[in-house]
């Protein structure tokens, strides 16, 4: 199964792709219901992080309705997803 990260914003989102075998692949979506819907329409089902923001429900809604299983991670739960050895946001 491929990941796939969502650093969701208001005009576009910053996604990352992780494949089962490969490196990672970054790219920027528009964050829109249609653009969402053409980027993972046809892809097979991958598991998908989202950071925690407004539009995070309506984007969550429609990925896993095209049968994707999807994550929501809130920004105080950061180190139960990642450690890192000095204070910074990003």
């Amino acid at each position: 199964m491929a990941y796939v990260g969502i650093d969701v914003h208001k005009q576009q989102s910053q996604m990352c792709t992780c494949p089962e075998a490969g490196a990672i692949l970054p790219q920027r979506i528009e964050t829109h219901r249609e653009r969402c819907a053409a980027v993972f329409g046809a892809r097979p089902q991958v598991r998908i992080l989202l950071e925690a923001s407004t539009a995070r429900a309506w984007i969550a809604q429609g990925l896993e309705a095209l049968g994707h299983e999807v994550i929501g991670a809130d920004t105080p739960d950061a180190p139960m997803y990642a450690q890192r050895s000095r204070r910074v946001k990003t």
